[in-house]
């Protein structure tokens, strides 16, 4: 069977969308990522390097003190490469939280 049909008969018959063929995919989700991108680690560097005087004005203050000086505030000399440290800092907040009651014991 060999039926001619006209260009206009045929542009009827095909469909205007192509949407039709894709209704079945899942939708597309780009997975996030858990590495920082290059702009931000950028900025970090950055926001490092303005940190740095800083840190070492905080450091130069510390390292003046004695070591009296230092208990009254919780620290040993050895512990004061660590005083910038996340871990450190969190560590030494929650010992400090938790050791809060016992202090009001000895000062009654």
């Amino acid at each position: 069977m060999n039926t001619r049909i006209a260009k206009e008969e045929m542009a009827l018959m095909m469909p205007t969308r192509l949407g039709h063929y894709f209704t079945d995919d899942a939708e597309y989700v780009v997975p996030a990522s858990d590495t920082p991108g290059v702009l931000a680690r950028i900025g970090a560097f950055f926001g490092a390097l303005a940190e740095l005087p800083r840190r070492r004005a905080v450091m130069n203050e510390l390292t003046r003190l004695t070591d009296h000086e230092l208990a009254d505030i919780g620290l040993t000399r050895g512990e004061l490469d660590r005083v910038f440290d996340a871990e450190f800092a969190a560590a030494r907040a929650t010992s400090r939280v938790a050791a809060r009651p016992f202090a009001r014991l000895v000062n009654a």
